[in-house]
């Protein structure tokens, strides 16, 4: 009877010894898979910043071209008044001697 009591205890001692080590293993693999989960969450955080840097960087490109552009249209515009500007007055001051210039020939016959 010893013996059987022996072995008894032999195979409780195993089956716990057994248990502990699947229990390790478990937590082992569930820290794995935590740990995995977890880079994957710093990896799309790492991804969507450089998109979001990426996206920023262009829009600020094409804010500068388009001020750029505007600034651009814009002196052109100006450009283009001040010399209407000067034509029209230097056609004002052309009729205007033209009409002096009648004024004195009608004096003048």
């Amino acid at each position: 009877m010893e013996e059987l009591f022996d072995i008894n205890v032999l195979k409780a001692q195993i089956k716990a010894e057994l248990k502990a080590e699947l229990n390790v293993d478990v937590d082992e693999e569930k820290e794995f898979h935590k740990q995995k989960q977890t880079n994957k969450q710093i990896n799309y955080n790492v991804l969507t910043q450089k998109q979001y840097q990426g996206q920023k960087a262009e829009n600020d490109a094409d804010n500068d071209a388009e001020n750029k552009a505007e600034n651009e249209a814009e002196a052109e515009s100006k450009a283009k008044a001040k010399a209407g500007a000067e034509a029209e007055n230097e056609t004002k001051v052309e009729n205007e001697a033209k009409a002096e210039n009648q004024k004195q020939v009608k004096y003048y016959v």
